[in-house]
Parts: structure tokens; sequence; C-alpha cells
């Protein structure tokens, strides 16, 4: 449970959070600590330093019986007096020779045996300490100590002044440092609380939504809310559930599409077959009715060719081989392959070129699957001209793209075929009232032909009038 909760987005922004705050607000309190006690120590330091100086001065004239012990004594208790506090010549057995106390004789405390020690070594330094040297003191002394020498011996001097009201202020500092910090630390605690929660629901949110969606459903959706970034995100996700929902459609769509498709050729295979191995269809039948089985085998190898083209083609898995090619060259030899079905209809097939003594219209295609764009488009149109009708192929350039333009006088399409021709397995109205051999992927292979090579392809109809394909392409420059 807690390795859980530990686990947890926000819980884990929160407390990444709250450890650099924390640092961040010891840091400023052992700073304050150190800046204000220094502060306070100032004054006090400096005092004891000059009246070192002072003691120290008075040595000389002592070792040189120029001052007896007696006026040793004295000078020094002045100086005590002049500080408020005490001083002591120590000797390196750590017995005080002199002072401007009664522990004349008397070996100093252990509490400041550490300070002894380091004088002796010919250091100095100031140790401001919870300690007291005899009962009825109190507690709190800053003490300073310093190496030198008396009658050819090392002694250490040593000054004691009271610092219980600088402890006591010093506390009260802390506290004042303390306290508000740690008021501070707990409101920055509920803050980084509240943000960490505001944070990361969102992104618990859409962790949960996407469960939901990876196990299909698509009716999830993410509210909107939080920063700019967050908001993006959430709007990003729905955006991409809006996406999956409608792939999720086409694709049922799809299947439904192909298993229709598929199941009227199967059916009438399965019963002409039954009929004749039943014997309901006499046998001076068969070659009849196995020329329609024949029909739609023909159509089913048909749609299952354009499937798996359709296919290729959208996954990218096709390779398409570009190289330069000469469209005058190209439409010529598909006019020569679609002339014969044009003709059997008693359809005039009309070509117009540029003049041949232009230079020809080149552009980068795969020469293969633009002739299939070509004869896709001219067996449309010769499926849905008329007889005696007219179908018109007509090459145009301008300074940047050739046009292919595939008009017929056919029966054209009404607005609602125009939006929907590019649709799988769309087939218009109109040709569903004549027969076919459509599988209603033609144009669907065209446009994604057209759009992987870099081209466009519109259309324009009207019913009873005709329709105009327009094709371009990017020419190439030599």
């Amino acid at each position: 449970m807690v390795k859980k909760w530990l686990s947890s987005l926000y819980i884990q922004i929160f407390l990444s959070f709250l450890a650099t705050c924390i640092l961040f607000f010891v840091g400023l309190a052992v700073f304050w600590n150190y800046y204000f006690t220094d502060f306070f120590y100032k004054d006090k330091k400096e005092l004891l330093s000059s009246r070192s100086s002072e003691v120290i001065k008075l040595l000389p004239s002592y070792q040189e019986g120029t001052i007896s012990t007696r006026e040793l004594r004295f000078g020094i208790r002045i100086i005590a007096r002049s500080m408020n506090g005490m001083v002591w010549l120590v000797d390196s057995k750590g017995v005080i020779l002199n002072g401007s106390s009664d522990r004349e004789g008397a070996t100093i405390p252990k509490a400041v045996d550490p300070l002894f020690i380091d004088g002796l070594k010919g250091n100095s330094g100031f140790v401001a300490g919870q300690y007291k040297l005899d009962e009825s003191a109190k507690e709190g002394l800053l003490t300073y100590y310093t190496a030198a020498t008396m009658n050819g011996a090392p002694i250490v001097v040593m000054m004691h002044v009271p610092a219980f009201e600088i402890s006591q202020a010093i506390t009260a500092v802390r506290w004042n440092i303390v306290v508000p910090l740690l008021f501070s630390l707990i409101a920055v605690g509920f803050i980084l609380f509240s943000v960490s929660r505001k944070l990361a629901g969102p992104l618990q949110r859409m962790n949960k939504a996407a469960l939901e969606v990876a196990a299909g459903d698509f009716s999830t959706r993410v509210p909107v809310t939080g920063g700019v970034e967050v908001g993006e995100l959430a709007r990003s996700f729905n955006f991409m559930v809006d996406q999956l929902e409608q792939w999720e459609n086409t694709r049922q769509e799809f299947l439904a599409n192909v298993s229709h498709e598929l199941r009227s050729p199967l059916t009438s295979l399965r019963g002409l077959i039954l009929a004749m191995n039943d014997r309901v269809i006499p046998e001076d039948k068969y070659s009849h009715y196995l020329k329609i089985c024949d029909h739609e085998v023909q159509r089913l190898q048909r749609l299952v060719s354009d499937l798996l083209d359709l296919a290729s083609i959208q996954n990218g898995v096709d390779v398409f081989r570009i190289r330069p090619l000469v469209l005058q060259e190209k439409i010529a030899e598909s006019m020569d392959i679609i002339r014969t079905p044009a003709t059997e209809k008693h359809i005039h097939l009309q070509v117009i070129l540029p003049d041949a003594a232009r230079l020809p219209i080149v552009c980068e295609l795969d020469p293969d699957r633009f002739s299939q764009i070509l004869l896709n488009l001219l067996y449309n149109a010769i499926r849905f001209t008329p007889a005696y009708g007219t179908i018109t192929v007509m090459l145009t350039e301008d300074e940047e793209q050739a046009k292919l333009t595939i008009s017929d006088t056919g029966i054209g399409m009404n607005e609602e075929d125009l939006h929907r021709i590019w649709d799988r397995f769309y087939k218009a109205e109109h040709s569903r009232t004549h027969v076919s051999d459509g599988t209603g992927l033609g144009l669907t292979i065209v446009k994604h032909l057209v759009e992987r090579m870099k081209g466009v392809i519109t259309v324009e109809s009207e019913q009873g009038k005709g329709t105009e394909f327009v094709v371009s392409f990017p020419k190439l420059d030599y």
C-alpha cells in the first residue's frame, strides 16, 4: 500500500519539491544563525582582543622587575573590570599563576582544557559555550585564549566575559528564525501538495482513459483543464481518441463492405454449383452456367487484387519506381490499349496533345502506376458513357504543372456522388442500375496513387452531361 502510494506521480512531485524547499530552508536557517551569532559576538571579540594586548604588554615589565607581582595582579584586575570579566595567566601545567579571580594557584577547570592545550601550541581563538566556571556564575561565557611567555616559560592568557545576555539574544533570534521558517515550510508544503495534485490529476485521468481506450471504449474523453501544456496534452489525447474512433469505424465499415462484396459472388457460385451437383440444371446448360461461374471468379480475383493493391499503397509497402517520364508517349501507349473496348461500345476517343514540335512534357512518375491511373479513369468513362458518346483526353501545361484532363459525355453524377466517389466500395446509384463489374475500389486507388506521386486530382460532373477528371503533376525542370 505504501509502495503504491509512493509510486503516485503527484506524491513524487510533492516529495521532490518539498525536499528541495526543506534543503533551502535549512541552508537559510544555518546562514542566518551564523550571521547573527557573529554579529552579536563581534563587539565582545574586539574588546577581548584589545584587552589581551594590554595584558601581554604588562608581562615584559614584570619580567624586568619594573613592576611587582602585586602590581601585575592589580593591573590585570583593572583590565578585567573594564570588560566585566576574568583574566588568567596559566602556566604549562594548567595552574593559574596570576589573574583577576581568587583561583591563583588552582588548576583550570576541565571545561577549558581543550582551549588551554590549543593555546600551548601557539594558537589563539574565541570560544562561546554554555558552560560555567563556578557554581554561582550563570551559564554562557565567551573565552579568548592566546599564547604568551613569562619569565622565559610559555603561558596561556585566557580571558572570560559573561555571554549570558548574548546567548539569550541569540536563542531568541534563532527562535525568530526557526518558527517563521517552520510555518513557511508547512504553508509551502500545503501549496506544493495542491499544485502537485493539480499537475498530476489530469495525467492520472489520461492514464485511466488510455487504459479504457486500450480496452476498446472509444467514448472516453478527458476534460481539458490545467495549464497550457497540460491542456494541450489533454486536447491532443482527445484528438487521438477521435482519430482512433474514426479509424475503428472505418475498419468496421471496411470489413462490412468486404464481407458484402465477397458474399454476393460466393453465394452465386455456391448456388450454381449445388444446382449442377443436384442435377437441377440440365447438363446441356452447364457450359452457360460455368461461364457465369467463371465471371464471378474473375470478379473475386479483381476484388482481392484491388484490396491488396490498395493496402500496399496506403501502408507504404508498395515501391514506386520514380523516373523522368514523357507524358505524351505514355498517354499514346494507354490509348492504344483502351481503343478496342471503346470501339466495341461505339465511343469516339479524342486525344489532344501539345504540338509535336514543342518540347515534351516530363514529370517524375512511376510509368506503370501512371498508366494504371489513366486506364482506370478511361475504363470508368467507357463504363458510364452511352454508345456513340465521346471521351476526350487532353494534356496541357503551365509553368509548374502538367495537367491531364479526361472528360466524357456520360450520365454524370449528382452532388452526393461527387463527395463520395473516393470512398472505398462506393458505387453511385446510377451505376447500380446498370450491369457493372466494378469493385468500387478503382477511384480510391487512383486518388492514393496520384497523392503518393505528389499530384492532385479533381472532378467536376453534371448529371446527364458528363464528368471531367483533372490530374496535375509537378513538371520536371530540364
